[in-house]
């Protein structure tokens, strides 16, 4: 297939697994269609979430084979009330071998040429035995696949987050990126993991949503814990409100906060009355709390 502009259509299936197929045979296929699309492994069960009109830089796209029949769905329920006692069977075998994993999900084809078997471990598992014991009882193709605690999350939840939301993973979000606590830094956020921590356990993915944003805003202030040489008092910045455009300062000698608009801190940037920190606090900062007596938090 070249690479212009065509029609493709946007499959979802269990565990909320996405991927892109073309309708060869041109027949009418609707958004929340379940349709059998085909694979390399054979042929699986879906539902049209998008039909988009674009540019796809791949040379193999597989084709949606038939909008699904009653028989069809029938045989899908079918085989997702026998995934459950996948699930077992294999966590027992788990047991029996005494390996270091926990099965997660089992999810069958549609035609029952592979089943897939999911499983979180803290560490690398020889599961040869498992799969040879796998195939004996369920007679096809066995595929153990690892995952994460974020990947966990997206097959298993459909729970709603700390914004009110449908947690991202399971709605929107197919791609995970690495997310640390320095994404929350620089949002000054708070350092609580727990707090910070989504459904997964892990540090939520949303902490990426605006972390560009503030990384630019944030270059036109100075650091955190930077210096300002005030009208004979010297203040520390304390806070940034991109939002509002001003900055919270601690002037240690009133010992009190006072709120500068971004015009007044510019003013004080050209004049050059502003000591940014070093790492966190610089050596003349320290001097000057220990002097005051002050506790400055570091993030």
């Amino acid at each position: 297939m070249d690479n212009n502009t065509n029609t493709y259509y946007s499959v979802g299936f269990k565990g909320h697994r996405r991927d892109l197929f073309v309708n060869l045979h041109d027949f009418q296929v609707n958004k929340n269609d379940k349709v059998i699309v085909e694979l390399e492994t054979g042929m699986d069960i879906g539902c049209i979430m998008h039909v988009k009109n674009c540019a796809v830089h791949r040379e193999n796209i597989n084709s949606i084979v038939r909008i699904a029949t009653e028989q069809d769905l029938d045989k899908d329920f079918l085989n997702r009330y026998d995934e459950e006692d996948v699930v077992f069977k294999a966590a027992n075998l788990v047991s029996n071998l005494c390996l270091d994993m926990k099965i997660v999900d089992a999810e069958w084809q549609f035609d029952r040429q592979k089943l897939t078997i999911f499983f979180t471990s803290p560490t690398r598992v020889d599961f040869r035995e498992l799969i040879k014991e796998l195939a004996r009882q369920f007679r096809t193709r066995i595929e153990l696949r690892q995952i994460n605690s974020r990947e966990e999350t997206k097959r298993l939840g459909c729970g709603i987050g700390c914004c009110g939301q449908t947690i991202c993973c399971t709605s929107f979000l197919f791609d995970f990126n690495q997310v640390t606590i320095d994404h929350a830094k620089v949002q000054q956020l708070s350092n609580n993991v727990t707090k910070l921590s989504g459904n997964c356990g892990r540090l939520k993915c949303c902490l990426l949503f605006e972390y560009e944003h503030y990384s630019e805003e944030l270059e036109k202030y100075p650091p955190l814990n930077s210096i300002i040489a005030m009208e004979g008092d010297n203040a520390v910045i304390n806070k940034i409100d991109i939002f509002k455009a001003e900055v919270t300062v601690f002037n240690l000698k009133q010992k009190k906060n006072v709120v500068l608009s971004f015009k007044d801190l510019t003013g004080y940037i050209k004049a050059g009355k502003i000591t940014p920190p070093e790492l966190s606090i610089d050596e003349s900062l320290k001097k000057i709390v220990a002097e005051e007596n002050i506790v400055i938090d570091e993030f």
